[in-house]
């Protein structure tokens, strides 16, 4: 199971803070840390182990953005590639950047097939 927090997904199983940073920057590691600690802290409660002891690993030879604009496109790419592949060779996915724009009409027309068919399950047409 996958926790999702900030730019951040945890395998909750393998107890481990597994870190994606799709600008590849060093200093994004403190501010997971400090989340780490915040997500202890609200979740203390409810929990019965510590997950900020969980060590963090951060993923390397990620596709990386370019700009600023695209970090949710590069979050949903790296989630959907770890679902559908499971432990992902990162090398094969290196062609994100120039392919932006036609990852993102995949999603939009993704999205509205979603929509239309929930609103047509929701209306009782069911195909």
């Amino acid at each position: 199971m996958l926790l999702a927090i900030g730019s951040c997904w945890w395998p909750i199983l393998k107890k481990t803070w597994d870190f994606y940073d799709s600008m590849s920057n060093p200093t994004h590691k403190t501010p997971i840390q400090n989340h780490m600690r915040y997500l202890q802290e609200d979740t203390g409660d409810v929990l019965p182990i510590d997950i900020a002891l969980w060590p963090l690993r951060i993923v390397e030879g990620l596709p990386t953005q370019d700009n600023d604009n695209d970090c949710g496109i590069f979050v949903m790419k790296y989630m959907a590639a770890s679902v559908v592949e499971g432990p992902v060779d990162w090398s094969s996915h290196k062609v994100w950047g120039k392919d932006m724009l036609m990852i993102r009409a995949e999603m939009v027309a993704s999205f509205c097939q979603i929509f239309q068919s929930s609103l047509l399950t929701k209306h009782g047409f069911n195909f």
